[in-house]
């Protein structure tokens, strides 16, 4: 009868499956934590990509929006004479002045402009592509990743730079951006200067860009 009144075996099973039970427990808890964790560190590691590339993309946009091209062709006109006055016929002569950009950029916005020869009086556009790699700074110490800018230019003055995070192990590379700048190109109107036996005129080309937009994406627009 003793043996039969005597429960602490099912008193320790209980306790077993209550052990197994917040084992359970606790495992799930652990890994939704885990998984937090995990999404946690996504999130702050995709909001850094976006922040990374669209400073990129500003630091290029207002470079070339505070930039500008200005080229001016003199063409100089002389009346030759002899010693007794006459004239004898005409000399003509050709002198340019190009002031390029000087920004951050400056290098991709003068080689997508044709300067042209001396004698070509205004300067004009012409296609160009090139791709270089930006790195930014928070300060000294801390770097940012590298961006890559894939920049193109059309005639008609369009600027497209497509801009994503350089491939490196272990990091997502999930954002980009697309500048999209429109140049236009002026040709003013000659000026004119005479005075004994010498005739100029003066012919002057500007290019200014203003930006349009920044899109999340690549963009794909032209030929």
């Amino acid at each position: 009868m003793k043996k039969l009144k005597n429960n602490s075996g099912a008193t320790i099973l209980m306790a077993l499956l209550l052990i197994l039970l917040a084992m359970a427990v606790g495992a799930a808890i652990l890994t939704a934590a885990v998984s937090a964790a995990h999404h946690m560190k996504s999130d702050r590691e995709a909001q850094q990509n976006y922040l990374t590339v669209s400073s990129a993309a500003e630091l290029i946009r207002d470079s070339i929006a505070g930039d500008k091209y200005e080229r001016t062709m003199t063409e100089t006109h002389k009346t030759l004479r002899d010693e007794a006055g006459n004239i004898t016929g005409e000399n003509v002569s050709y002198s340019t002045n190009v002031t390029k950009p000087t920004g951050i950029m400056g290098a991709w916005l003068s080689a997508c402009i044709e300067d042209g020869s001396e004698n070509v009086q205004y300067a004009s556009l012409k296609d160009f592509k090139d791709t270089i790699e930006v790195d930014l700074k928070i300060d000294e110490d801390t770097s940012l990743r590298t961006v890559t800018a894939a920049f193109s230019a059309q005639k008609d003055g369009q600027i497209q730079v497509q801009l994503s995070l350089k491939s490196e192990e272990g990091k997502t590379d999930d954002c980009r951006m697309t500048l999209t700048m429109q140049g236009t190109l002026k040709e003013e109107t000659p000026e004119s200067y005479s005075s004994e036996d010498v005739d100029s005129y003066i012919y002057k080309t500007t290019v200014k860009w203003e930006p349009q937009r920044i899109t999340k994406g690549i963009e794909v627009t032209g030929p």
